[in-house]
């Protein structure tokens, strides 16, 4: 006999495959992930709908039985929504993420198959991540933890200062969607000149400047990656882009680590020791044992949560649980992500097959 977890607060209960039929919703992650999972999975059992909880891609798709009739699919980010998935779902007709970031959802075929992407793509999350960019960018320049040993291990003061003013610095954003816009509002008032490099044309505010990438990264003294990953961003910047920064460079990543590789980046970090790092983001992560960031004096890391805050994590949970409910429901969530995709997804309703 087929069987599934079905999540449930604090423990797992089993399901017959008998019951597995009538499932309509999937919620995919580790336990790591509950926070986001349970209330979403009470909350969606409260309304009638048929609920399972898997841990693992694999064990999704060895529930055969399911698959021919789940609809709905939360899951992480990183979760691989692809071709081979929407081919063994047949009926389904929304994917959700609790986060932002949808890099490992493949959003055109998606798209091109009248699925529904949601994310959450909330205020609080992006004025969050803005908010840590700006300091991380301020804890480099001014070498806090550098200066947090003087105190710690009662050092001497240096016979010279390392710290940096941020005031008439060129500040570089590698991207500029909502938490590009976010950082860049901030440091308007700092007495910075931002620069920004798009691939996309659009129209920018008067205190930012467009550049191409090469200029953003051969002319600024702070760069800050603030792009998407997507097929066309992962590995963009490779060691011969990333030589054309400037020496001294401060380089920030509080987005997705697979954009520059680490290796890479730790490559560059160690030949100039003028050169500071502050990422949040890592690939793969966790980040490695043995990788050489973790051996560099200039280098601040941190285990992708440096913009987590309490505030944004309620307002995730919450967006992710209204997300799955409007879609359940025939309701356009409030956070999509291809929205061209709406006019084809309401015809579903109607559909045969659903």
């Amino acid at each position: 006999m087929v069987t599934i977890l079905l999540s449930t607060r604090p423990s797992f209960v089993r399901v017959t495959h008998l019951e597995a039929k009538i499932l309509t919703i999937a919620l995919v992650g580790t336990s790591s992930f509950d926070r986001f999972f349970n209330p979403a999975h009470e909350a969606l059992q409260r309304r009638g709908h048929g609920v399972a909880r898997f841990v693992t891609r694999e064990e999704l798709l060895a529930a055969v039985d399911a698959l021919q009739s789940l609809e709905i699919l939360g899951a992480t980010s990183s979760f691989a929504a692809d071709r081979e998935l929407f081919a063994r779902m047949p009926r389904l007709r929304a994917l959700v993420s609790p986060f932002t970031g949808v890099e490992g959802f493949d959003v055109s075929t998606a798209t091109e198959n009248g699925i529904l992407v949601a994310n959450g793509q909330i205020a609080e999350n992006t004025v969050s991540m803005a908010e840590a960019a700006v300091l991380f960018t301020l804890a480099s320049l001014y070498d806090l933890h550098g200066t947090e040993r003087y105190l710690r291990e009662n050092l001497p003061r240096p016979s010279q200062v390392r710290a940096r003013m941020l005031m008439g610095k060129t500040v570089g954003l590698i991207g500029f969607g909502k938490i590009g816009q976010a950082i860049a509002e901030r440091l308007s008032v700092w007495g910075v000149r931002l620069v920004a490099s798009v691939r996309t044309p659009r129209s920018m505010p008067a205190y930012v400047t467009s550049q191409s990438l090469d200029e953003v990264l051969a002319t600024s003294d702070v760069v800050i990656m603030a792009a998407a990953l997507t097929p066309e961003s992962r590995g963009m910047l490779d060691l011969d882009a990333l030589r054309r920064m400037k020496p001294d460079v401060v380089f920030v990543n509080i987005t997705r680590g697979g954009i520059i590789p680490d290796d890479t980046l730790a490559t560059l970090a160690a030949e100039r020791p003028t050169m500071r790092l502050a990422l949040d983001v890592f690939d793969p992560e966790p980040l490695k044992e043995d990788s050489p960031l973790r051996d560099l004096p200039n280098a601040i890391l941190t285990p992708h949560m440096v913009g987590h805050t309490v505030e944004s994590q309620m307002r995730l949970r919450e967006a992710f649980c209204d997300n799955l409910l409007a879609v359940a429901e025939w309701r356009v969530p409030e956070y999509v992500v291809n929205p061209s995709v709406i006019e084809m997804w309401l015809g579903k309703q109607d559909s045969p097959q659903l």
